[in-house]
This record gives structure tokens, C-alpha cells and sequence, in this order.
């Protein structure tokens, strides 16, 4: 029989090892991370960041596997498409099957997770919302069949009344109702635009640097954003579209929490280095309401030196201590 002080001895001989035990295990750990960033030149991370693929333009297009290849080791994990049509992907290339751009992408450590595309309709109308309806049919099936998680739509239509911007809202509760049935999340990408008002019966949207708007005006994105199914209709905020067209990214953010479950993240110039964006309050912001997911967008796509820019861009990322 052991006796309370043998007990009590073991048990503080074994406590003490495993501490011991403990303390070597961080310690190789420890050296281990500090090995990675020497070898590497930076600290072990695990954001998860993605990319709008436009914004590598024809570097990208030139060498699919190669780019990448080079993106993953660039920190990217994400991928969100464009030059989607009827099945295939062509962006400064020719046409690819979206399942071998999605195997080529997976070979490399991506994932595919979101896809920007662009109804071949500007107005909308009781005449034209058939044929919209039915390319969201056969773009959402696709897309399904694909496994891509989102469907955004690219740009705001033509919008130049109250009345038009409710017809639009219509159509995007529609087009996320059809999405949905799909098993595909719908949601709308931002424009500066979507910061002009309008009024009911107008001819054409408003934007005024001073003055009052005309009795009954409404913002174009205020509409899209209350007049549509909350439930169905999420967004893809494009916080310098919105600095842009003088609207506050944070403001909607807080006040659409559940809404806004992607994010654009861009600049003038280099990311972060414009000075006009607000990055960290935005992405304080967004992680406060509960979202991961968000793409790098470059629109100097013609620079020739795309892959440059990314490559800092994915720096400010991995380096930014507010960036999840």
C-alpha cells in the first residue's frame, strides 16, 4: 500500500518530467520556426488569403501551372475566377474547361472559391428578365457542378431611377433564389457607382460634391441593399470603389454584418501604400463580423509587371499584424 507521502512524491517526480518533457517539445518547436524563418526570410503564418485572377492580366494567362505554382509560394490560397462563359475560362487565353483550370489550380495548392461573371444585359427590364434568368440558370449549374462556392456579379447594371434600382434589386433576389437551388451562394459586386442617388421617375443617377439631392433620392446601394432578400443576396465589398464614390466602407460593414461576407482588398497604388484606404479599420472590421474571406484585386492588369505587384501585395498581407 502506498502511503499519502509516497504518492504525493511520485506524483510531483512525474508533474516535474512532464513539464520538463513540455519545455524541450517548445523549445524544438521554437527552434524549428525560427529555422523556417531564416530559411525563408519569414515568420511561420496561416492567413488565408486570395486573389481576383485579373489582376495578373496576360502573365498569368501565358503559363497557368507555372503561375500557380508561383502563387502558392507567394502565400495566396484562394482563387476567385473571371472570363467565366458557358463552362469555360478564358482571361488573356484561349478557352479552358473550368474543371481542368480548377485541377490545374489544385495541383498547385489553390482552391477555386469564388467566380466574378457578367450578364450579357445592361438594362433591365420586364422584357429583358427572362433571358436573365436564364443565364443565371445556366451559370449557377455550372458553377455547381464545379464545386465553386460563390457566384458574384460583376458589375451594377444601368440604373437611373428609384424604380430601376428596385427592378435590379428584383432581379438579384431572383438570381440568388436560382443560385441557392443550385447549392451555389449568389452575391453583387460593388462599383463606385453604387454611391449615386436616384429619384423616382429620374432619367439619370445623381452625385453631388455639395448641395441637397432632390426630395425622394435614395443611394443606389442603400436600395440594392434593403430592397433585396437578406437571406438570399449576400455581397463582395469593394472598399476603394466605395472610398471612390465618397461612401465609407466601415459603415456598411458594421451596419450589413451579415451581408458583406467578402472582400476586394485594393489600392490607388501598391496595396497599402496610397494612404486613401483604411485598411486596418476595414479589416478590423470585417473579422469583427465573423468573415474570412477575401481576394486581392489588381486592376493594373496591362502593367507587365502584375506578378511584382502581387507579390508585394501578398507581403502587406502576411506582414500587417490586423490581417488574419
Amino acid at each position: 500500500m502506498t502511503s499519502h507521502q509516497d504518492f504525493s512524491s511520485n506524483t510531483f517526480m512525474k508533474r516535474r518530467d512532464f513539464l520538463k518533457r513540455t519545455a524541450l517539445l517548445s523549445a524544438a518547436c521554437l527552434m524549428g520556426n525560427q529555422t523556417l524563418k531564416a530559411e525563408t526570410g519569414k515568420a511561420e503564418v496561416t492567413k488565408r488569403f486570395g486573389l481576383q485572377v485579373y489582376g495578373l492580366g496576360p502573365e498569368l494567362g501565358r503559363d497557368l501551372p507555372a503561375g500557380f505554382k508561383r502563387l502558392k509560394e507567394l502565400g495566396y490560397s484562394t482563387l476567385e475566377l473571371a472570363g467565366y462563359n458557358n463552362g469555360s475560362v478564358a482571361l488573356f487565353h484561349d478557352a479552358i474547361d473550368l474543371s481542368d483550370y480548377q485541377k490545374m489550380a489544385a495541383d498547385a495548392g489553390l482552391e477555386v472559391l469564388s467566380s466574378h461573371v457578367r450578364p450579357p444585359i445592361r438594362e433591365y427590364t420586364e422584357e429583358t428578365l427572362p433571358q436573365l434568368r436564364e443565364f443565371w440558370k445556366q451559370t449557377a449549374a455550372g458553377h455547381a457542378r464545379a464545386g465553386v462556392k460563390y457566384l458574384i456579379q460583376a458589375s451594377i447594371p444601368n440604373v437611373r431611377s428609384v424604380e430601376a434600382a428596385q427592378r435590379v434589386a428584383q432581379a438579384y433576389t431572383e438570381a440568388a433564389q436560382i443560385a441557392r437551388e443550385e447549392g451555389v451562394q449568389w452575391a453583387f459586386h460593388n462599383e463606385a457607382n453604387v454611391c449615386s442617388r436616384v429619384v423616382p421617375g429620374g432619367e439619370e443617377s445623381l452625385f453631388l460634391l455639395s448641395g441637397r439631392y432632390p426630395q425622394g433620392a435614395r443611394m443606389i446601394y442603400d436600395i440594392l441593399l434593403e430592397d433585396t432578400d437578406p437571406v438570399l443576396v449576400q455581397v463582395e465589398l469593394d472598399s476603394m470603389a466605395l472610398v471612390i464614390g465618397g461612401c465609407d466602407p466601415v459603415t456598411y460593414l458594421r451596419k450589413f454584418p451579415q451581408r458583406i461576407t467578402l472582400m476586394h482588398v485594393k489600392d490607388y497604388e501598391n496595396l497599402g501604400e496610397s494612404g486613401m484606404i483604411n485598411q486596418e479599420n476595414i479589416f478590423r472590421q470585417f473579422f469583427a463580423n465573423g468573415q474570412t474571406d477575401y481576394f486581392v484585386e489588381d486592376e493594373n492588369a496591362m502593367s507587365g509587371k502584375q506578378f511584382e505587384r502581387i507579390a508585394a501585395a501578398a507581403d502587406y498581407l502576411l506582414n500587417a499584424p490586423f490581417v488574419r
